[in-house]
């Protein structure tokens, strides 16, 4: 059956609403990335190896948060700080695990899940890419749009919360 849902795409499981207060905007990024990482029991610049509920392991890091490109932190682009907690919480529950490929032939997988924080649906996003034996951190942001968070449903379902 779940085979079936990746193919079709299926709907989501409902928003869950999470006893979990937004991070205050405009503190450093220091701050956001010791947040983050206090939740995998790193520093800011630690790096954290965790299990997908799928089997594949993890590597959480501020990568998750840095501008590949440049390699500046991207924690405050688009407003992303104050959402740490949800990202946590997506990295460590997601509602459904994605895998895509690319072009090139790179695999990406995507952690998904949505919340309801305050009176709007919040989609969170979480993407690691494939290195060697591990998945690399690469993004973690939010969305309010459901449009966007239905794009990143594409290709091969491997896993949603069978508690919801």
């Amino acid at each position: 059956m779940i085979e079936a849902v990746g193919k079709s795409g299926g709907a989501m499981p409902e928003p869950r609403r999470l006893d979990l207060a937004l991070l205050p905007p405009g503190r450093g990024e220091r701050f956001y990335l010791d947040r983050f990482m206090s939740e995998f029991g790193e520093d800011h610049d630690g790096t954290a190896l965790i299990d997908a509920p799928t089997g594949h392991r993890l590597a959480v890091s501020s990568l998750l948060f840095t501008d590949h490109k440049t390699g500046k932190t991207k924690i405050d682009k688009e407003g992303r700080a104050p959402y740490v907690p949800y990202i946590v919480k997506t990295i460590q529950e997601p509602d459904e695990i994605w895998m895509r490929a690319g072009h090139a032939g790179d695999l990406t997988l995507y952690l998904l899940a949505r919340y309801l924080i305050g009176d709007k649906v919040t989609g969170i996003v979480t993407v690691f890419k494939a290195a060697g034996q591990v998945w690399e951190g690469w993004s973690g942001y939010q969305t309010t749009s459901m449009i966007y968070l239905e794009s990143k449903r594409t290709q091969g379902l491997l896993y949603r919360d069978p508690k919801r």
